[in-house]
């Protein structure tokens, strides 16, 4: 119904000028087919009117892989040897005549800037919305969200030429009332949380290298990370130089990649990311901020599919996510795959609203963690004994303080990977389970960390995921080279090593799921004992 009211609002408005614009750029095409239906929308987003013709648009436009099926039977295969770009492009990316085909129709539709991806997986290209409307025979409407946000939503089904059909998997850029969200969660100065078994307190970046049993491990300084960001870099540089300064440790190189904007919102988040990740490997070689121009679906989506293309870094954290049911997973999915047969490791924070990522009263994950091709790190609250030993760890869930609590259950929509199969909770499930394993995430005990120059004590499965992205570079360094993809790795020594390399976290609920012996749908495995899982790995 919703649908149809939208359309009603917007077709007398559009279809004439949409027409004549339309009919030109569709001149040798017979047929359209439908690649995405009309945006739904959630309680509380409401309908202004049609979308101004304006309005600027980013679209991207995702290519199918090749030999789908011997990929995934390749991955399949323990210890199989990683691919270079190179060879993914050749075995398994879109072939270049596919792609410059659909450049070719975005350019004679009217879109600027039109650009094929290294690997050929994304075209993308700038116009407004008249064009996008055009191009993919939709209509467009202007939406207020339910969180205050001024959005668009393509009102009616996007199309592409029947002729692409093979070729093009969706077209991301149509809609921006759904998008991703950081998870980064100031602490309640007034809440008061105690343990039996250890202290609630807060910590510096650089105590969880000892209470995470990886004072033995030599620091990362030969490893580079990546993070996901997103808006100007220029206070999170300086944050960063300062908490390295105040903690002793040796000033890492920072480089930029990406356009960014002038947007200093996430200067939290992203201070959170880095100086936890810093604190916990004692100092990387190189900080690598990938650095996206909104938090878009499309603009996300090419940042992801930047670092799979330059291949650059082994490890690279996530700290966002969305509602999984809303979000571009089939597009995603293929760029994250890639970056697994390269044996990059994406670690991907859980989410910070329990077992109902999306509000509407079910269980339902949030997205990327659930993409079977990531770790997903769900969080704890952090229990020590003089500040740097570990006591306990229970499940993180403080929304009874509006702190948020840690994200985890069965998606809704992946298949579960092989390696997570009869596994726990998750052992007679045909769906991945969320998430693979914890740290901790509470605000009540989470980091002081700089932010603006200022500090702030920051908590949020934000926390988790960077101290997973410290441990996983600190366990390449012991190593001396990229182990590969973590997920498989972690799954084969916790069957082996479970009461030695993990903190199994029994106690707890997120509101939808609860804890329990070995791997369950709130903490995964539970928390790394690095050293140990160095060692046995």
């Amino acid at each position: 119904m919703a649908s149809l009211r939208i359309k009603s609002l917007v077709v007398a408005l559009t279809v004439a000028s949409a027409t004549s614009v339309f009919a030109a750029a569709q001149s040798n095409v017979d047929a359209m087919v439908s690649v995405k239906h009309a945006t739904v929308l959630h309680k509380g987003d409401t309908v202004v009117g049609p979308l101004a013709f304006s309005r600027p648009m980013h679209i991207v436009v995702s290519l199918k892989l090749r030999n789908k099926a011997q990929l995934d039977a390749y991955l399949a295969k323990p210890g199989h040897k990683p691919l270079t770009p190179e060879q993914f492009k050749a075995q398994y990316a879109p072939t270049a005549s596919q792609a410059k085909a659909v450049a070719d129709y975005l350019t004679k539709a009217g879109f600027s800037k039109v650009t094929i991806a290294p690997n050929r997986m994304l075209v993308e290209g700038y116009g407004h919305a008249d064009t996008a409307q055009a191009a993919f025979n939709t209509t467009f409407v202007h939406v207020h969200t339910h969180d205050g946000r001024d959005a668009y939503a393509n009102a009616s089904d996007v199309k592409i030429p029947a002729a692409l059909q093979d070729t093009v998997l969706e077209v991301l850029g149509t809609q921006t009332v759904h998008i991703a969200h950081t998870f980064a969660h100031r602490v309640n100065p007034h809440a008061v949380h105690t343990d039996a078994n250890g202290s609630a307190v807060a910590h510096n970046p650089t105590d969880y290298n000892a209470i995470y049993g990886a004072s033995s491990l030599a620091a990362a300084t030969s490893v580079s990370v990546g993070i996901i960001t997103e808006g100007s870099m220029t206070n999170v540089e300086s944050d960063l130089q300062q908490f390295t300064s105040n903690n002793g440790l040796a000033t890492v190189n920072v480089q930029v990649v990406g356009s960014g904007s002038s947007d200093t919102s996430g200067d939290g988040e992203w201070d959170l990311d880095s100086q936890d990740i810093v604190g916990m490997t004692g100092g990387v070689q190189q900080l690598v901020l990938y650095d996206a121009a909104s938090l878009n679906d499309s603009d996300l989506t090419t940042d992801y599919n930047a670092v799979v293309s330059a291949n650059a870094v082994p490890v690279i954290n996530v700290s966002l996510g969305e509602c999984e049911t809303n979000a571009p997973t089939s597009t995603d999915d293929q760029i994250f795959e890639q970056a697994e047969s390269q044996g990059q490791t994406f670690s991907v924070s859980s989410g910070d609203s329990g077992a109902d990522e999306c509000g509407t009263g079910g269980i339902t994950p949030s997205y990327p963690a659930s993409s079977p091709y990531v770790v997903a790190v769900g969080g704890t609250e952090l229990y020590t004994n003089n500040t740097t030993t570990w006591a306990d760890e229970t499940v993180w869930n403080n929304l009874s303080e509006n702190e948020g609590a840690t994200g985890g259950s069965p998606s809704t929509i992946e298949s579960i990977p092989s390696w997570q199969q009869g596994v726990g909770q998750n052992g007679s499930s045909q769906f991945r389970g969320v998430p693979d394993i914890a740290f901790n995430a509470s605000p009540d005990t989470g980091s002081q960390v700089i932010v603006d120059g200022q500090s702030q004590q920051i908590g949020g499965t934000s926390l988790a995921s960077p101290l997973f992205v410290g441990s996983w570079a600190l366990i390449i360094q012991a190593k001396g080279s990229n182990p590969g993809f973590a997920a498989p790795l972690i799954y084969q020594d916790a069957a082996s090593n479970y009461s030695t390399d993990f903190h199994d976290v029994t106690s707890g609920n997120n509101n939808g799921e609860s804890a329990a012996a070995g791997w369950d749908y709130t903490t995964g495995f539970g928390s790394l004992i690095v050293g140990n899982v160095a060692s046995h790995l």
